[in-house]
């Protein structure tokens, strides 16, 4: 893959592309089906041969057809059954249904059982605002009722693919922000923030799709014909672990109540040991107390995040019940990482 930020997509080669008669039988007629030279690049360098590789929405099977070709192993959920039998007989006329499993359902309700590790996740999300019109299902997000709804979907989903996905493997999305009317909806950028919260940014790519005409158009509303690749691994952050030791003892003396536990405890004790990623520590459930300390930390430059939403103060507490930890994180002018997270259940 070339090192410059942006991939040329020139042309869709008839050999690997999704056959019409098999376009017919899908509810959007093969509308939303991606294509393989889109795959094979990241395909070649995120992941080696014999490596598995994941596709949480599987679709029509065109990341697993880039991963087969490539002599990995490929692994697929898709939650519509009729999209299930196309991705076999799209990869059985290749001559590549071995070394493929196919999932029925959506990720996020296996069991670790259910879903072996993989190496490399690589997917195109659906999009919100499709009508879907095929087989009803609660885990189909093209027929996600609302933009938030939406994106809760693709939260779990992609919480699920950290627990599978190799310590160091990359997570790589395929997204545009999208046009529905007259609005635009952030859904590349509001994936990314989900993404940040779960992995490690690496790197993007704007994936641009030849145009029909050279005209030019007086309209200047986007034609849409580009797409980010959002590159992010699964990875331990690089904190600064003396501005970390710091912030704790600044947070002792203005007379906050925590207890400190886990990885920064132990590399307190053992500074061979691997280094922490993060600071734990653990706070009564008090929301005098949770705003008091949250303030604080907002007041010294930290953004503080739920799950990877903001968290607005001062906090109502009942709305983060089982959601177990606040995040604040601080990043400097030189790129230095704080980041804290504030346990309140256990």
């Amino acid at each position: 893959m070339p090192s410059h930020s942006w991939l040329l997509l020139d042309r869709e080669s008839p050999r690997y592309r999704l056959p019409d008669d098999l376009r017919a039988h899908d509810p959007m007629a093969g509308h939303d089906c991606g294509w393989v030279e889109q795959m094979l690049p990241f395909v070649r360098q995120f992941s080696r041969p014999g490596d598995t590789v994941f596709d949480p929405f599987a679709g029509f099977g065109t990341t697993l057809l880039a991963a087969r070709l490539e002599d990995r192993l490929a692994l697929g959920c898709e939650v519509d059954a009729g999209r299930i039998d196309l991705i076999r007989e799209r990869l059985a006329r290749h001559e590549l249904a071995h070394g493929t499993t196919l999932l029925h359902g959506s990720c996020d309700a296996l069991d670790d059982a259910a879903l072996p590790p993989f190496d490399l996740c690589l997917t195109n999300v659906p999009y919100f605002g499709c009508r879907w019109t095929g087989a009803p299902s609660a885990s189909q997000l093209y027929n996600s009722q609302s933009y938030a709804q939406h994106l809760d979907g693709l939260r779990n989903v992609f919480h699920r693919v950290r627990a599978g996905l190799r310590e160091g493997g990359a997570c790589i999305a395929m997204v545009e922000n999208i046009r529905l009317g007259d609005r635009v909806l952030p859904l590349a950028f509001d994936l990314a923030r989900i993404l940040g919260s779960l992995f490690s940014m690496e790197d993007e790519r704007v994936l641009v799709y030849p145009h029909e005409s050279d005209e030019t158009d007086a309209d200047t509303r986007t034609d849409r014909r580009h797409e980010y690749a959002l590159v992010f691994r699964k990875q331990r952050e690089r904190i600064d672990l003396q501005g970390t030791a710091d912030l704790l003892d600044a947070l002792r003396a203005q007379g906050h109540a925590f207890t400190l536990f886990g990885s920064f405890v132990r590399w307190q004790q053992d500074p061979q040991s691997p280094p922490p990623a993060d600071a734990d520590i653990r706070v009564d459930p008090d929301p005098q107390r949770l705003d008091a300390l949250l303030q604080y930390l907002r007041d010294q430059g930290f953004a503080l995040t739920s799950w990877g939403d903001p968290v607005p103060l001062p906090i109502h507490f009942d709305s983060y019940r089982g959601r177990y930890y606040f995040r604040a994180d601080r990043i400097d002018d030189q790129g230095a990482l704080i980041r804290l997270d504030i346990c309140y259940e256990q």
